[in-house]
């Protein structure tokens, strides 16, 4: 059983008020969440931001320095990630194609459909359904659901369907998603509000406690 388009409409809202604005995703430049959407993967935050300050204070956080970086320094500068061989490997392949392809602004392929720019982030290396979904999301402003680890736990307590491995999961949530009303934004701080959350209410006995377990049957049907 899927969520309604209202359900998630009355989710975000509910969200919004128990937690207030996150202002998700934190960045000085659209291209610092690219390179923090590639060192997050399985790592803490804390980590990604060492990396990024290092990145930085190099003078390396920027598409056109990475896209030609040293390989060795450039997995030196983001070894607080961890996974530093990969991440430097796919932050290369990720900039030479944010060069090459959209002459490092995201504007130049406002024609490409919201679908074929996901595949083509999905054919780079290194980048999965939930990075993809990160940069189409905060990077390209296109509409689109994190369908991340947190998210999942979420719509498993509040009683829905919330398939193992990010793909089902994104392809079972998502078509209700995009018939909601919500927008770019609204969906970017919707991103927020659910990974803050989870961070917050790590297991089902925690959610339960929280402002979300009042809302928990009222959810599945908002004009109750």
């Amino acid at each position: 059983m899927s969520p309604s388009p209202e359900f998630l409409e009355a989710l975000y809202r509910a969200m919004l008020r128990g937690i207030g604005p996150t202002g998700w995703w934190p960045a000085e430049t659209l291209y610092e969440i690219m390179v923090g959407a590639v060192l997050t993967q399985n790592t803490a935050w804390g980590n990604v931001d060492r990396s990024l300050a290092a990145l930085r204070d190099a003078g390396m956080l920027e598409p056109h320095a990475i896209a030609v970086a040293d390989r060795e320094r450039l997995q030196d500068l983001i070894r607080p990630s961890g996974f530093h061989r990969n991440k430097s490997k796919a932050l290369i392949a990720l900039s030479q194609w944010y060069v090459d392809r959209c002459d490092a602004d995201p504007q130049t392929v406002a024609d490409v459909s919201d679908g074929d720019l996901r595949r083509e982030l999905l054919g780079l290396f290194g980048v999965g359904g939930e990075t993809a979904d990160d940069l189409v999301l905060y990077v390209f402003s296109r509409r689109a659901f994190v369908a991340d680890t947190y998210a999942r736990r979420l719509f498993a307590f509040l009683g829905w369907e919330a398939p193992l491995g990010y793909p089902k999961f994104h392809d079972a949530v998502t078509p209700a998603v995009f018939a909601t009303r919500l927008d770019v934004a609204e969906l970017k701080e919707f991103h927020g509000l659910i990974d803050e959350f989870g961070k917050t209410c790590r297991d089902d006995d925690a959610k339960s406690k929280s402002f979300l377990g009042d809302w928990r049957w009222r959810l599945k049907a908002p004009n109750a």
